[in-house]
């Protein structure tokens, strides 16, 4: 499929986060920490929070307290999902007519492709994040993990429906954005995979082997066809004299199995390039994931670090407040004592007076620390 044939299409897509990435989206979509280069700084001010995102804590509660509806067996795995993330995006020819919408009918746009698509799957929007400091209109969506009964979204929340549910939205906001050409349509056609799909490594270990096997099939089916005419030539060869019949059967034959021969060469040389294009695919996304996976690990090894730096802090202030508090109380005790000694020395009346304008001046000089007495 061409681009131009994909521009005027609306497209949502959905991954169903664990916290880690889920963490890591939400600081993408807040603009929290470095950005790609391809975000336009100076165009931050132009996003758009229309419903606030949910902390990473508070929606793994949320998800844990879903999960719990579905009276699990088993403790929840540090890698289950936690949220359901989304992006609603445009193809080029969609972008112009999206953009020339108005910034509250864009956000009206987004919001209802947003709550019908929780209400289809009975689950709960928890965020919408408008970006408009990148080269296309697009909004980042945050969903629960799990349907109202504890169902996960990754169960339910799949196919084409959501593409359905998008253009029937925004046929009601801007005339011209619709719904891209189905999987089914675009396999017909004979699109290339690449065109088609977006397959992770694990997706790669599945098809991969399917897709082979059955170019290998094709190709055995070509030599079974070319094996058959070269029979039939080797056949007519064989005999001593020919008939005019037989002879132009013979030339016939031939170029039916050159043409054989060429068809079958053809497909060897599709099946090993193809062979070849999946590897270096499969190596490339397997070089991608590790990569992704390494920076998470490693924004999560600092982000825990600054977890367990503010948790330090937070005793040390903990901890000076408390002497500060002790402080304080012996202060009172000394300034208690040397008042008794004072009054009983017959001088309290003039140590007091001394306090008081010692307090006076402080307050002058603006000192609002520890006062005495």
């Amino acid at each position: 499929m061409s681009q131009d044939e994909q521009s005027n299409a609306i497209s949502v897509r959905v991954k169903h986060a664990h916290r880690s990435r889920y963490k890591n989206q939400r600081r993408h979509d807040l603009r929290i920490g470095h950005q790609p280069g391809y975000v336009d700084g100076e165009r931050s001010d132009l996003n758009r929070v229309n419903v606030p995102l949910p902390s990473p804590a508070c929606i793994t509660t949320t998800a844990k307290a879903l999960r719990e509806r579905s009276n699990p067996t088993r403790a929840m795995r540090n890698d289950a999902a936690v949220a359901t993330i989304g992006i609603i995006t445009f193809g080029h020819g969609a972008q112009p007519i999206f953009e020339a919408l108005t910034a509250e009918e864009q956000d009206a746009a987004y919001l209802e492709v947003a709550e019908r698509i929780a209400d289809e799957y009975r689950t709960t929007l928890r965020g919408l994040v408008v970006h408009a400091d990148e080269t296309a209109p697009h909004a980042h969506v945050v969903w629960d993990c799990r349907n109202h009964d504890g169902i996960p979204m990754s169960r339910v929340m799949k196919g084409s429906r959501l593409q359905d549910i998008a253009s029937e939205v925004i046929a009601k906001h801007a005339t011209g954005i619709e719904r891209g050409l189905r999987k089914s349509e675009r396999i017909a056609r004979e699109d290339k995979p690449s065109q088609i799909y977006n397959r992770s490594v694990q997706k790669l270990h599945q098809d991969l082997p399917a897709e082979i096997a059955a170019k290998e099939e094709a190709l055995q089916q070509l030599c079974l066809r070319v094996d058959e005419m070269q029979a039939r030539v080797v056949k007519l060869e064989e005999k001593e004299t020919l008939n005019a019949k037989e002879a132009k059967r013979l030339m016939t034959y031939r170029k039916r199995l050159a043409a054989r021969v060429e068809e079958y060469e053809d497909a060897r040389l599709a099946l090993d390039a193809r062979t070849r294009e999946a590897t270096q695919q499969e190596v490339a996304l397997a070089i991608k994931e590790k990569t992704l996976k390494s920076a998470e690990e490693e924004l999560d090894a600092r982000e825990d670090a600054m977890d367990r730096h503010a948790e330090g802090l937070a005793q040390r202030e903990e901890e000076v407040s408390r002497r500060e508090t002790l402080l304080d109380r012996l202060t009172e005790e000394i300034n208690r004592m040397v008042g008794d000694i004072a009054d009983r020395l017959g001088v309290g009346k003039s140590l007091r007076a001394i306090r008081d304008r010692l307090k006076a001046a402080r307050h002058d000089l603006g000192d609002d620390g520890p006062m005495m007495g």
